[in-house]
């Protein structure tokens, strides 16, 4: 999971990023669906805000600010108000798939077709949301080692797709919507 601070109006303070990415990794306990965790603390006049976010998976989104007159104070209120909202959608979950369940606890394969039980998800890697050029794409190819690499084109603001091919040379998938 990955912990983004962003600080506004306020000098950087390490206890304190220390602190809420400290409350943001516990969030993990509560629900482990969570991809990535944005805090945002602004400083003004006497108000302390902190806004989280917390990106899970299906592209769902879960939000939660408090304000206060010291940010340890907001931080916790924040983190205590995302927490609550991630043990609903957990909870929601497993009333959606209330009856599917067999002895293990996972959704019975009854409920699918053969085929579709077969598969499994067993990594999720994040793309890169900055757009670049083929290029820096195929440099990030090299220094993350892998065989694709799934990108935001800057010349045409597309979807790409930039992979390795046998002979040691890069294949550009441009999809053309």
């Amino acid at each position: 999971m990955k912990v983004r601070i962003e600080e506004r109006h306020m000098e950087q303070s390490d206890p304190l990023r220390e602190y809420a990415i400290s409350k943001a990794e516990n969030l993990q306990k509560f629900f482990d669906g969570i991809i990535s965790v944005e805090v945002t603390m602004d400083v003004q006049k006497e108000r302390r805000t902190v806004t989280v976010f917390a990106h899970l998976i299906n592209k769902k989104v879960a939000k939660a600010s408090a304000e206060s007159d010291d940010m340890y104070v907001s931080i916790d209120s924040a983190m205590d108000k995302l927490e609550r909202q991630l043990k609903k959608i957990k909870e929601k979950l497993k009333d959606k798939h209330k009856g599917e369940l067999d002895d293990d606890g996972r959704v019975s394969s009854e409920y699918f077709s053969p085929e579709e039980s077969q598969r499994e998800i067993v990594k999720m890697d994040i793309y890169f949301k900055k757009p670049m050029t083929p290029d820096e794409a195929s440099m990030q190819l090299d220094s993350y080692q892998q065989d694709f690499l799934v990108f935001v084109n800057s010349n045409d603001d597309q979807i790409n797709i930039i992979y390795k091919r046998d002979d040691g040379k890069y294949g550009l998938i441009d999809p053309q919507i």
